[in-house]
């Protein structure tokens, strides 16, 4: 909605200081009023007894605020017989008529074509535009979908192949954790061993995973191997904090053997 501009010095300005309260009250009003039916101005007599005095209307063209029929001001335009102008209307920041009415189509433009999905006006009836050709104006406008980031897919879960190997990465994680739990690295027939075991292992369990080197690991990091005179004994794999007190047990084990 249009409204009725007020400049911020206008309580000092010299022609409101000639109106007294009444006067600018009126003023205000039927600036309102001008606003809303878009008059660009012109204030018909009759609205102007609807809502003031014959003394205020005298106050505002003596102050020049308001102009009557054969007014002299060479910024503002005729007036009617009876009727009245407010003093510099467009000038004082006020829309035009031409201008409030072509926003308004505008804005009426813009939200039918909300509503009915198109961001641009749509072709003309039976002719439709080629994907090639951007339309007029938005020639180095950018396709909506090159702004888009690729859709990243999740990856495939599938059984473990019969010639699944770990990786050198795998490995070494592996190998890293079992150092670090106190136990001896795996030999290279060791890791064999276990490889095999592990792919056997999620074959008969039917597992599906998208990767296998994760859990590869664990197998190797809680591998048991026999050692020189003893006897392997077959453990259920071990947590990380069990893995973790078993290493400092045998770090103990060593260090109290070695100081006996």
């Amino acid at each position: 909605m249009p409204y009725f501009a007020v400049d911020d010095k206008a309580h000092s300005h010299t022609k409101m200081r000639r109106a007294n309260n009444a006067a600018i009250g009126l003023w205000t009003l039927i600036g309102s009023w001008v606003s809303q039916q878009l008059t660009d101005g012109h204030v018909p007599g009759e609205i102007a007894k609807m809502y003031g005095t014959a003394p205020q209307m005298r106050r505002l063209v003596s102050a020049g605020l308001w102009h009557e029929h054969g007014h002299a001001c060479p910024r503002c335009p005729a007036v009617r017989p009876g009727d009245f102008y407010m003093h510099d209307y467009r000038e004082s920041g006020n829309p035009s008529r031409a201008e409030v009415e072509a926003r308004r189509h505008k804005d009426a433009e813009k939200k039918r074509r909300q509503r009915s999905g198109y961001s641009t006006p749509p072709p003309p009836p039976g002719q439709m535009p080629f994907d090639e050709e951007p339309p007029p104006g938005d020639e180095d406008a950018p396709p909506e979908e090159a702004a888009r980031p690729p859709r990243q897919t999740a990856p495939a879960m599938a059984q473990i192949p019969d010639d699944w190997e770990p990786s050198a990465a795998d490995v070494r994680s592996a190998q890293d954790a079992r150092t670090t739990a106190g136990q001896p690295e795996l030999t290279a027939l060791q890791l064999a061993a276990v490889t095999r075991k592990f792919r056997r292992r999620q074959m008969d369990d039917g597992a599906r995973a998208a990767a296998w080197g994760g859990r590869w690991q664990q197998w190797a990091e809680n591998e048991r191997v026999e050692q020189a005179g003893g006897v392997v004994v077959p453990f259920d794999q071990m947590t990380k904090s069990q893995q973790q007190r078993a290493g400092l047990a045998g770090l103990r084990e060593r260090l109290e053997g070695g100081t006996a």
